[in-house]
């Protein structure tokens, strides 16, 4: 059988009767590639029939990995400092701030804040609160809601001009940076969690963010976009925390762990625990959606089942992870 598959496939090459690609195939077959072509094939042919050299993946992962981190794309964005991201975040909404007309001022912003001059206020009640977190000589009262822990702020700027509620709210935000300055590992107590000076600036970071995708949204602006070494910075502190912001919300897996693959420049492919005190397990799922949109539902702006993400494996597991991604934010 196969000498008349030979026979006929010799035929149709001397008659030039074979697709281009059928004509190499044959070439190939029966010897015939012009010399250079022949050798060529004859060298890409070899490692099937010799095997591949045993040093050959160890020094091609060397050479890649020499290129880029692993986990990261080509294009990665590189993470700025906390500090840094606080400082162009606040930067950012007050640039807002100075461009609202006097009626914007009033536009509905907020479910439990209400309007933007009293989320304004929400935030000069935030950063009196971090000043004094910030001071390891003051203490202050159990605060654990964030909406309520300022409520008496909001009273007190009811009657202010608008603009000078953002004013006061830029000078405090200042004093905070100030504050955290060259400190980042210190821990400090903010509402009824323990973190560091650098987690801290990172949730207020996601908070000044959020609240300025909430300003936009009553305004009609745009939605704010950080810049990618902000969102790569959120997306690496918000992989880093997924084990506490599952222990926070009682929803813990022990044992277990979830691949994260964040698309875009700011993103990467994180393994991640889903308990604080992990054991090295193979990830059961695999969640692949936008870095951008991820970090939206982490600060509580866009809902987990809204959020466009492709999911291979335990779905159960990655609904346990998405819901609990938002765990650790204050707004």
């Amino acid at each position: 059988m196969s000498d008349m598959f030979d026979d006929e496939i010799a035929a149709l090459l001397a008659l030039d009767a074979l697709e281009p690609n059928e004509e190499a195939d044959a070439g190939l077959r029966f010897q015939e590639l012009p010399p250079g072509l022949a050798d060529a094939a004859a060298l890409l042919a070899e490692p099937t029939v010799a095997g591949l050299p045993s040093e050959l993946r160890a020094g091609t992962l060397a050479r890649a990995m020499s290129g880029r981190p692993p986990g990261r794309p080509v294009d990665a964005a590189r993470p700025c400092l906390p500090a840094v991201a606080f400082d162009r975040t606040v930067a950012d909404l007050d640039d807002l701030l100075h461009s609202l007309a006097d009626s914007e001022w009033d536009a509905s912003a907020h479910a439990e804040h209400g309007r933007v001059r009293d989320l304004v206020a929400h935030l000069v009640g935030v950063e009196r609160l971090v000043l004094r977190w910030l001071d390891p000589d003051d203490t202050v009262p159990n605060l654990p809601d964030h909406v309520a822990a300022t409520r008496p702020v909001v009273a007190e700027l009811a009657g202010a001009d608008p603009r000078d509620v953002a004013r006061q709210w830029h000078e405090a935000a200042r004093a905070v940076a100030a504050a955290a300055a060259g400190d980042g590992g210190r821990p400090v107590v903010f509402h009824d969690l323990t973190i560091s000076v650098d987690q801290l600036l990172v949730t207020r970071t996601g908070e000044l963010w959020a609240h300025a995708i909430d300003i936009c949204a009553a305004t009609g602006r745009p939605l704010p976009r950080l810049d990618m070494e902000r969102m790569a910075m959120l997306c690496n502190e918000l992989m880093a925390a997924v084990p506490l912001a599952m222990a926070y919300r009682g929803a813990t897996a022990p044992g277990r762990a979830a691949r994260v693959v964040l698309t875009g420049p700011a993103g990467g492919t994180f393994t991640v625990p889903l308990a604080l005190a992990p054991q090295a397990a193979d990830p059961e799922v695999t969640i692949v959606t936008d870095a951008v949109d991820f970090c939206r539902v982490a600060v509580r702006r866009l809902r987990p089942d809204q959020l466009d993400a492709a999911i291979e494996g335990d779905r159960a597991l990655a609904d346990l992870v998405l819901t609990s991604i938002d765990a650790l934010a204050r707004d």
